[in-house]
């Protein structure tokens, strides 16, 4: 589970793939992958109205941290 910090009227992008470097944000990966496995993994775009702290996890995401 990741816990993080999204400021107001920020636009942030989270990975639906799981193999971004960057999680729990997207990194665009799913891009190549896509091509080659012919699958159709985007990211969520969220834009947040208020700062929040917030926890999220994905059965798609291999954590290493909690």
């Amino acid at each position: 589970m990741y816990k993080i910090d999204l400021k107001k009227n920020s636009r942030y992008k989270i990975c639906t793939c799981g193999i971004s470097k960057a999680l729990p944000f997207c990194d665009n990966e799913h891009r190549d992958y896509n091509i080659k496995n012919n699958t159709k993994f985007k990211s969520v775009k969220i834009i947040i109205d208020c700062d929040v702290t917030i926890k999220m996890e994905s059965k798609k995401w291999n954590l290493n941290e909690e």
